[in-house]
Formats: C-alpha cells, sequence, structure tokens
C-alpha cells in the first residue's frame, strides 16, 4: 500500500514538472528566446565563432593542448601555463579533465604586463601666497 503511494506521489510530481516545462517553453516562445537548437549545436556554433576570432583552426589548438600536455609532462610549468594564457587572450579556455584537456570558447582575457609600482613621491611645496587665494567679498 505504501508502495503504491510513493508510485503515485512520483508520478504526480513527473506530470507536475512536464506541466512546468510546457509554461516555461511558452513563455520563452512569447519573449523569443526559445531556441530549437541542442546544447551541442549552440556550443558547436560558439565553438565556430570563437575560432574565427582568433584566427585560429580546430587542429590549431588540438596542437596547442597536445604541446602543453607535453610540457606538462615534462615538468616544464611555465611552458604550459604560457599556452593556456595565450589561448585564454584569443578567447579560447582550456579545461583539464580526467586524463585529457578539452577546450571552451570564453570571453578573451586581457593579460595585464607585471608593473613595477611606483615608490611615493613627494608632493610639491606650495607657496604660502597661493595656499588659498582670498574670496571677493559679497556685496
Amino acid at each position: 500500500m505504501q508502495k503504491k503511494q510513493q508510485k503515485q506521489q512520483q508520478l504526480a510530481t513527473v506530470d507536475s514538472l512536464i506541466s512546468l516545462k510546457e509554461e516555461v517553453v511558452k513563455v520563452l516562445d512569447v519573449l523569443g528566446l526559445h531556441s530549437s537548437f541542442t546544447y551541442i549545436e549552440v556550443l558547436q556554433q560558439l565553438k565556430d565563432k570563437a575560432l574565427k576570432r582568433a584566427l585560429l583552426t580546430e587542429d590549431d589548438i588540438l596542437h596547442s593542448i597536445e604541446e602543453r600536455t607535453l610540457a606538462r609532462k615534462n615538468k616544464e610549468f611555465s611552458k604550459s601555463d604560457e599556452i593556456r594564457s595565450s589561448l585564454a587572450t584569443k578567447g579560447i579556455a582550456l579545461m583539464d579533465v580526467g586524463n585529457g584537456t578539452i577546450w571552451r570558447p570564453c570571453v578573451p582575457v586581457v593579460q595585464q604586463e607585471q608593473q613595477a609600482v611606483p615608490l611615493p613621491q613627494e608632493k610639491p611645496s606650495i607657496p604660502a601666497q597661493q595656499e588659498n587665494p582670498p574670496l571677493p567679498a559679497e556685496k
């Protein structure tokens, strides 16, 4: 008896979720935000745009990933970081997953060169007569 009630509750939950999905799709349609593309299709479109923006091919990125993997294997971490940073400035993010590396489009990262911190400078002294000129008298 208890299992039957649990099963009915689960079915009711599934039905309500289906109804909710239908309502969300209707709202997205009205707003013009509903897409018929799958996640994989959208991701591929974004990848194509990122490649075009970076003036690279997928083979170029795969070659960079191989170079980076070899550098990491040889414990050349600065070279590995340099490859990742270089691609990030072009809008390509490398993601280490499991035993491999994949890439995703990202917002291009602006590299800031390391700047020396300027030493505080002495403020120039202001002669006494120029500090606060007298205000004109009110009439």
